[in-house]
C-alpha cells in the first residue's frame, strides 16, 4: 500500500519548502549569470519575459479581456527604458489609455449598461501601469551608464539580494517567532515578528554587500535604503495579496514550484525597483 507524503516522513509544508529551494537552486544561477555576464540584452530579455508574464497573471486575475492593446502597451514600455527613451513612457500610456477607452466606446455601442466602462478600462491601464512601469526600472538597473566598474551589476546585486534576504528572513522568523498578525484580513501567514526579522536580514544584506563586492555603497546611505526597501516589500506583498483575495485567488499562478505564478515573485521588487533606480540617480551617478 503506497504511504502519503505525511507518512513517507514529507508534510505538505516540507515538501512545499523543498520545492522553494530546488527551483532557487535552479533559478538563482542563472538570473545572476545574466546580471554580470556578457550584454544586458540578456539579463533585458529575461526580465522582460517575467514581467509580461506577470501582467499577463494580473490580467487573468482581473479576468480582463482585450488583453493585445496591454500587453503591447507594457512591451513598449520595457523596451522605452531599455533604449534609456523615458519620455516616450508617457506618450505609450496616454495612447494605452485612448486605446482602452475606444475599445470600450466600440464594445458598447449597442448597450444601455455602462456601469462597467470605467472600471473596465481602469483594469487594462493600472496592470500596464502596476507591472511594466514599475518592473521597468529594474531594466534601467541593467543599462545604465557610469564610470563606476560594473555598477549595474552592483545594483541589481543588491536589488535581489535585499528582496530574497527579506522573504526569506521574514518566513523563517515568523515561522519561528510569530504571533502577532501584520494583516490578517490580507494575508494571514503574515506577522509583525517576520516583518521585523525580514528587516533584519535587509540590513545584514547592505552590510555584507558594502565590505565584499559593493564598497560604494556607503552604509550611512544603504542602511536606510534597506529599511526603505524592505518596507516597501512587504507593503508591496500585501498589496499583490490584496489583489489576489479581490480575485479570489490564492497565487497568481502556477509557473514557479513552490513560489506560485510570477507576479507572485514580482510583488516584492515592483515597489523597490524605482527606488533602487532614483537612489542611484542621489547617491551613487558618477561618485
Amino acid at each position: 500500500m503506497p504511504r502519503s507524503s505525511r507518512q513517507a516522513g514529507w508534510p505538505p509544508e516540507r515538501t512545499f519548502t523543498m520545492a522553494r529551494v530546488i527551483t532557487a537552486l535552479i533559478f538563482l544561477p542563472i538570473l545572476f549569470a545574466a546580471v554580470w555576464i556578457g550584454s544586458p540584452i540578456y539579463f533585458v530579455i529575461l526580465a522582460s519575459i517575467g514581467i509580461l508574464l506577470g501582467l499577463y497573471e494580473y490580467f487573468s486575475l482581473a479576468k480582463s479581456g482585450g488583453l493585445l492593446p496591454g500587453i503591447i502597451a507594457g512591451a513598449a514600455i520595457l523596451a522605452a527604458f531599455y533604449f534609456q527613451l523615458h519620455q516616450a513612457i508617457p506618450t505609450i500610456i496616454a495612447v494605452l489609455t485612448i486605446t482602452e477607452l475606444l475599445f470600450e466606446l466600440w464594445r458598447n455601442q449597442s448597450s444601455d449598461d455602462f456601469s462597467h466602462v470605467i472600471s473596465s478600462a481602469a483594469i487594462k491601464v493600472f496592470g500596464v501601469l502596476y507591472a511594466a512601469l514599475l518592473g521597468g526600472y529594474i531594466i534601467a538597473l541593467r543599462v545604465i551608464e557610469d564610470p563606476i566598474p560594473q555598477l549595474s551589476a552592483k545594483l541589481l546585486t543588491l536589488f535581489f539580494l535585499i528582496v530574497f534576504a527579506g522573504d526569506t528572513f521574514a518566513y523563517y522568523t515568523g515561522r519561528k517567532l510569530g504571533k502577532k498578525k501584520l494583516a490578517p484580513k490580507v494575508s494571514p501567514g503574515k506577522t509583525v515578528e517576520g516583518a521585523i526579522g525580514g528587516l533584519i536580514g535587509n540590513i545584514l544584506v547592505v552590510v555584507i554587500a558594502h565590505f565584499s563586492f559593493f564598497p560604494e555603497l556607503r552604509l550611512i546611505h544603504g542602511i536606510p535604503l534597506a529599511l526603505v526597501m524592505g518596507t516597501l516589500g512587504i507593503t508591496g506583498d500585501l498589496c499583490e495579496s490584496m489583489i489576489k483575495r479581490g480575485a479570489k485567488a490564492k497565487d497568481a499562478g502556477k509557473l514557479i514550484p513552490g513560489h506560485g505564478g510570477l507576479l507572485d515573485r514580482l510583488d516584492s521588487m515592483l515597489f523597490n525597483a524605482p527606488v533602487l533606480y532614483y537612489f542611484y540617480l542621489v547617491f551613487l551617478k558618477g561618485a
